[in-house]
């Protein structure tokens, strides 16, 4: 039965998603609220793109968790100081307590005693405004402090999610982690959510006795969605806006994506778009709606390869080809994919995971997150989805 929606498309590519719209993660959702709800601090780890900050707004928009706690969500992806981390946090609590009048961001800014005279007045809104710059910040340690001081004063306790938290070991600061481990193990009002996607920084991090954060949190490992959990999901929301899709053409999908929750969500969002009325969304429809996603992402892929040495690119489409690349340093697999020396290839490696464009893995395999990108790779190459997806049902089987 078709129904009527304030939303045009049941399929949502951002992070704060509708109930109605949430496929699953009920399990994840429960556990999650059990563990921050008794004071425990979580370390939410999964590749990018899987569904982490979809899920910790999901919990925050629950209505047991929204109209008791404050809570604040900072995405620290792009910061490479602590200054850059306060500017975030600062801005974010600026943010949410906004919603409660002149009188609540007026407490927070004067907490903020390191930063008195700082702030302005946000002519369009009339609000106080964090408009802090970096040089603005002459104590960042004394901020941040005042900050989580202001957090634990709060009048109802306080959920703070960082997302990407592994970039604090890329600061320009060394001592980071030591900074925020000391604040932060002495905070009862506040719980955190430390959400990362490079496993294994995140796995020196938390588990390394040498580490400021060392067994300081419980974990949770985000999985991909069930293909049999997603299928009938994806194939009701089709059915209740009135259109039509093949199981198969779903199943298709997320053998060939690899279960990415992000890229599943965007292909299906596309083909909800794209298929008229009339017709039924098959296979050939969903991966030629992916094929054109690609050729839209086609000059910024380009420039992403052209920015890159002959040995990362020639790297990068090895490990494109493979889908999950394991012993990348051997003699093997130089010869296999004509790279060069093993010293180049550790060189390249490098420069990759600087760059971000491929992610280590806890077992040293190495792989995109992107897998749109790693599709136009493969493309560049010669090799169809099927290809793909042959590759990706066979390692399923074997593990």
């Amino acid at each position: 039965m078709k129904i009527q929606s304030k939303y045009p498309n049941p399929f949502f590519t951002t992070c704060d998603i509708p109930d109605a719209f949430f496929c699953d993660r009920e399990e994840e959702t429960d556990k999650l609220r059990r563990m921050v709800t008794g004071g425990n601090n979580v370390l939410l780890v999964s590749p990018r793109r899987m569904g982490k900050s979809g899920l910790i707004h999901h919990l925050f928009n629950q209505e047991d968790i929204s109209s008791k706690y404050y809570t604040f969500f900072v995405d620290i992806y792009a910061t490479g100081s602590l200054d850059e981390f306060i500017q975030k946090l600062g801005r974010e609590i600026v943010t949410k307590l906004s919603g409660k009048g002149f009188d609540a961001v007026a407490g927070f800014l004067r907490a903020l005693t390191s930063l008195k005279g700082e702030f302005s007045i946000d002519p369009s809104t009339g609000m106080p405004s964090f408009s802090i710059g970096i040089g603005e910040i002459k104590h960042p340690q004394t901020t941040i402090d005042e900050i989580f001081n202001y957090l634990e004063d709060a009048d109802k306790p306080c959920i703070v999610a960082i997302d990407e938290f592994q970039q604090i070991a890329n600061y320009e600061q060394k001592n980071v982690e030591a900074v925020l481990r000391s604040k932060i193990q002495m905070m009862r009002n506040t719980a955190f959510i430390f959400s990362g996607s490079e496993r294994s920084i995140l796995s020196q991090m938390f588990f390394s006795h040498s580490r400021p954060f060392y067994q300081s949190t419980s974990m949770i490992s985000l999985e991909p969605i069930g293909r049999s959990v997603y299928v009938p999901f994806a194939q009701k929301l089709f059915e209740i806006y009135g259109k039509q899709i093949a199981s198969k053409a779903i199943e298709d999908t997320y053998d060939l994506l690899q279960g990415y929750t992000f890229f599943i969500q965007r292909t299906m969002n596309e083909a909800f778009s794209l298929l008229p009325a009339e017709e039924k969304c098959d296979t050939a429809f969903a991966f030629a709606c992916i094929d054109g996603i690609i050729s839209t992402n086609d000059g910024l892929y380009k420039e992403i390869m052209a920015s890159l040495t002959p040995n990362q690119r020639a790297l990068m489409a090895s490990i494109a080809k493979e889908g999950t690349a394991f012993n990348i340093m051997s003699e093997d697999f130089a010869a296999r994919n004509g790279l060069g020396s093993v010293s180049s290839i550790q060189s390249s490696v490098r420069a990759l995971l600087k760059k971000q464009l491929i992610t280590k893995g806890l077992d040293k395999e190495y792989y995109l997150d992107d897998k749109f990108m790693e599709l136009w790779l493969i493309r560049q190459y010669g090799y169809s989805p099927s290809f793909r997806l042959d590759q990706n049902r066979l390692r399923t089987r074997t593990n």
